[in-house]
């Protein structure tokens, strides 16, 4: 971590996916935080769904039966039964957080660098995460000196706390200390 920006190396998106969720869940859910996860590996909504698995306690599985009852799933899914409250109490609890998932550009008309680090907000994020900030850093059209100065700009400015999820084995884009 230099300065709230935190570098993450994982090759594999599926690696990601509980370490995210648990971000979600302690800044979004537990501590009450602003919190932006912008995906580029995965759908929201998949992400919602791991979600709602953690606060409900209700297996994934059944989860993403009942959340897109006409996918395919096993005769076993399709049989088991949730508690209808355990589900709608965890759907609240994301509803009344102050957490976006998004798997798409927030606002069309900007560019990915000033759409999610607008640094004349007046609701600044406290954290956002990056599942995949090689991706980002390529659907930026922007140099990664520009990428890395704006993002440092907007954790000093509003003290937010920056996760940035990477496949790069050496880590190349890594913040100054």
């Amino acid at each position: 971590m230099n300065h709230n920006i935190s570098m993450i190396e994982s090759r594999k998106p599926k690696e990601r996916i509980p370490l995210i969720v648990n971000f979600l869940y302690e800044y979004g859910i537990l501590q009450e935080k602003r919190v932006c996860l912008q995906s580029f590996d995965l759908n929201a909504f998949y992400y919602t769904n791991h979600l709602l698995s953690l606060i409900s306690k209700i297996d994934l599985k059944i989860i993403e039966s009942y959340m897109f009852p006409i996918g395919a799933k096993s005769k076993e899914v399709k049989n088991q039964k949730i508690n209808g409250n355990e589900l709608i109490s965890a759907i609240e609890k994301i509803r009344k957080a102050n957490v976006s998932i998004s798997s798409s550009k927030i606002n069309e008309k900007e560019n990915w660098l000033d759409d999610l680090f607008d640094l004349s907000t007046i609701e600044p994020y406290q954290v956002i995460i990056i599942d995949n900030f090689d991706k980002f850093l390529k659907v930026c059209n922007e140099d990664t000196i520009m990428v890395k100065k704006t993002i440092q700009e907007y954790s000093k400015k509003y003290h937010t706390m920056i996760i940035l999820f990477t496949n790069n084995e050496t880590l190349k884009y890594t913040f100054p200390r």
